[in-house]
């Protein structure tokens, strides 16, 4: 009966360090400028919604490669920082974003993961003259086939 006990003793601990480390493979960090311009296309937007149960907000990002749709939980934190820090940002296109994730792929020798999986993605919004955002968010519609 103790062997059992220590067994699952054993199991217990082995499973809570296994899965509790971080990830062998990091992520790289990718930063998608968000504008709500008057007069832009329709699916350049920014909406509230409940996802998954989840109370966030929506962006819909238009963009010359192909248009992004990314999900802001509102349980994450944000920053609001001054627009002169904006300079020490560099923005990413999706054609920039597909080629930055082949080569992650390879260089990680992994099956294809998704961009949540690839990318710590941050949504910049300038919401002033004087300040901008940086949203934490996680990309939507994953799950379809390129």
């Amino acid at each position: 009966m103790d062997a059992i006990k220590l067994i699952l003793i054993i199991l217990f601990f082995t499973t809570i360090f296994t899965y509790g480390q971080k990830s062998i493979y990091p992520k790289d960090t990718i930063y998608v400028k968000f504008e709500n311009k008057a007069g832009s296309k329709k699916w350049n937007a920014k909406f509230e919604r409940i996802y998954e149960k989840k109370n966030g907000i929506y962006f819909n990002v238009e963009n010359p490669n192909g248009d992004m749709a990314l999900f802001y939980d509102k349980n994450e934190k944000f920053d609001t920082l001054c627009i002169m820090h904006l300079k020490n940002y560099k923005f990413t296109n999706l054609k920039k974003i597909s080629e930055k994730r082949h080569k992650w792929i390879f260089d990680n020798k992994r099956p294809p993961a998704d961009r949540n999986g690839v990318f710590q993605t941050y949504l910049i919004e300038i919401i002033s003259k004087s300040k901008f955002v940086k949203y934490p968010v996680i990309w939507r519609n994953e799950g379809a086939i390129d």
